[in-house]
């Protein structure tokens, strides 16, 4: 047998994550049969990028993994917009349900004014901040 080596790395390089990253996804791909679809929404002044969003589709489900506005845009409804186009997005695929994942100090509230219910929180998982874990399903709101 060959030797193992373990190594700890404080930088490692794009192609080692994306092995360990593939190796993963894999694994997961082969029990669930589902891979994700990336989809961007992007919002732009003139040329510049001031919000968007990044999402991964799953055959029943979307999950949002970032939804960022610049601060400049803020509380100017960019954010709602991104969330209906989301929503759009889930139903024009007959997607019913839609996950996010966000910090007590971000927007908790913003989810759910948008329909967003907590389903599980992490206690101080950062540095004394609460990770919460939401849901929506399109089937209840209004």
């Amino acid at each position: 047998m060959s030797t193992l080596n373990f190594e700890v790395k404080n930088n490692p390089s794009p192609e080692e994550q994306k092995i360990i990253r593939d190796g993963i996804i894999g694994f997961n791909q082969s029990i669930i049969n589902d891979k994700p679809n990336c989809i961007n929404i992007v919002v732009k002044e003139d040329e510049n990028i001031i919000g968007g969003a990044i999402i991964y589709q799953h055959r029943d489900a979307l999950y949002v993994d970032v939804l960022w506005c610049s601060e400049n845009y803020r509380k100017k409804g960019i954010g709602s917009k991104l969330i209906a186009m989301v929503d759009t997005e889930a139903k024009s695929k007959s997607i019913s349900k839609l996950f996010v994942d966000t910090y007590a100090f971000q927007a908790q509230e913003f989810y759910k004014k948008h329909g967003f219910k907590v389903i599980g929180t992490v206690p101080e998982y950062l540095l004394g901040h609460d990770r919460i874990f939401m849901r929506k399903d399109l089937n209840e709101t209004v």
